[in-house]
């Protein structure tokens, strides 16, 4: 047991950390832009704060709200490898997205049609895992991990449908879009994200004593008064609104809803209040960082950012998975 003075004293420390990237990642890049130029009417002042400035907040943004929709995910289910992206959630938002850009191509990313048909998905996702869960009283990794698999395969065989009826120029948003990308100008995307990060935090810290006891058994949390059907439908809903959002913005970016409350519950336990806040500070971090990382190592050109992560979270899965009991 990790007493509460640590715990503050390591979630300031990942605060810090946050902190600390938000302000020196817009300055590297392809070019690297000195602390005098930034507030000079020049090039490279618009380049900082057009584009690095909102890409680096909206990394922040984008990975705390999705490590806070993992960290849910994980106690609702019992599961380190329960996330929004193993469980076909993000796959299920895709599909709603690429959805909205076949049917809707000219306004997709204008008028919200692409994050109702993405939370539509997600949400039907969510649904259909957590309803054979409950069928088969069964939330262990072989289960949540096979039903995982189906649902992305059955995605992922629409998505493949839908770009090969798809227009050249409507295949072509599909695929650079489901690659996941940070490449905005301005802070209008990181708007459109901030109610669901903020939405998260609020159902995060509200339902921390609901969590806490689904984290130990749900026969347990219903002997303490939660109302697994209310509660658990609220949760679905609000994580299922939450992926939808970020990903019809971003892409579907994979496994930041797995890494980031598995290492904050390494750091500072277990108890949902303290882990909510070191997910989304540890979340923000590795987008941010993974962010850095695709604009700078084949510069100019970029690497997506769902690359990146998958290719840190796929060992880090794997590596879970062994360890698991």
């Amino acid at each position: 047991m990790i007493d509460n003075g640590k715990i503050f004293a390591r979630i300031f420390a990942l605060a810090l950390f946050s902190l600390l990237l938000l302000i020196l990642l817009p300055f590297f890049g392809y070019i690297a832009i000195p602390v005098s130029e930034i507030f000079r009417e020049s090039a490279a002042a618009n380049i900082f704060w057009n584009i690095r400035v909102p890409r680096t907040s909206g990394a922040f943004v984008c990975g705390a709200t999705l490590a806070l929709c993992g960290m849910v995910f994980q106690s609702m289910f019992k599961n380190d490898l329960a996330t929004p992206y193993t469980l076909g959630v993000s796959s299920g938002a895709a599909l709603g997205a690429v959805s909205a850009i076949k049917l809707f191509s000219g306004v997709a990313f204008v008028l919200p049609v692409t994050q109702i048909l993405s939370f539509i998905c997600a949400f039907l996702t969510v649904v259909f895992i957590y309803s054979a869960g409950r069928i088969k009283k069964r939330f262990d990794t072989g289960f949540l991990l096979l039903a995982g698999v189906a649902v992305n395969f059955i995605c992922s065989g629409l998505i493949l449908f839908i770009q090969y009826i798809a227009s050249g120029s409507e295949s072509a948003m599909m695929i650079h879009w489901m690659m996941g990308s940070l490449d905005f100008t301005g802070f209008s995307t990181v708007l459109k994200v901030v109610p669901a990060f903020v939405v998260m935090i609020f159902v995060s810290l509200f339902f921390h004593r609901e969590l806490d006891l689904m984290r130990i058994d749900s026969d347990i949390a219903t002997t303490r008064g939660v109302n697994m059907n209310v509660i658990g439908n609220i949760l679905l809903f609000t994580v299922s609104l939450a992926v939808a959002v970020v990903v019809s913005q971003v892409g579907p970016v994979g496994f930041i809803g797995m890494m980031a409350p598995h290492i904050a519950g390494r750091i500072i336990g277990r108890k949902h209040i303290p882990l909510a806040f070191a997910s989304l500070f540890i979340g923000g971090s590795i987008l941010m960082l993974s962010d850095a990382v695709s604009r700078t190592v084949i510069a100019p050109s970029e690497i997506p950012v769902g690359v990146v992560t998958s290719l840190v979270g796929g060992p880090f899965f794997l590596f879970i998975l062994i360890k698991s009991k």
